[in-house]
């Protein structure tokens, strides 16, 4: 997510995101991961937090596949990139959870389509970079497509979290 707020946005890359999980209940079942794009970041301007509320860039669909095996990985991808009609976007390992995410945008045919949850991203265990870097990034597709999904009308309300501090302070006495 941290790439492309820097890509979208012009952001400098010391930037910082947070993200934190959320379960939707107390028994086993999905998460809600939530990014924080604090206001004390560098870089940080009301119109980046307003932008990304608006186009929900970041919403997401998230697949997690327990068993990262490269056959099924890549057939999940090819099966994404033509009858899903998305793009490979890109990888990201995470060490601090050994896992691989492999992130998906729409395709610009169908990126002009207002979607509550235009991009989908699939999250392996361990690190998948190896495989991840055999998988073409076609980043003038993907241009194309985000400025097709800049040009949707704004979501009328998607929830999201911005974390903000006060500017001024006053101490209570």
């Amino acid at each position: 997510m941290k790439r492309r707020l820097v890509e979208r946005h012009g952001l400098p890359d010391d930037v910082e995101v947070w993200v934190t999980r959320l379960r939707v209940t107390p028994a086993p079942g999905p998460e809600v991961e939530v990014f924080l794009f604090p206001a004390t970041s560098p870089g940080y301007r009301d119109e980046v937090g307003a932008q990304e509320r608006a186009h929900g860039f970041e919403n997401h669909v998230g697949l997690f596949l327990e068993t990262p095996d490269e056959d099924v990985i890549g057939g999940l991808i090819d099966g994404l990139e033509s009858a899903g009609q998305f793009l490979f976007e890109g990888s990201a390992h995470n060490p601090h959870e050994n896992t691989t995410m492999f992130y998906f945008a729409p395709n610009a045919r169908v990126a002009g389509d207002r979607r509550r949850f235009p991009r989908w991203e699939l999250q392996c265990p361990g690190d998948l970079s190896a495989l991840a870097a055999r998988r073409p990034v076609r980043g003038a597709e993907l241009r194309l497509a985000y400025a097709r999904l800049m040009a949707n009308r704004p979501a009328e309300h998607v929830p999201s979290v911005v974390l903000t501090t006060p500017r001024h302070v006053t101490p209570a006495h």
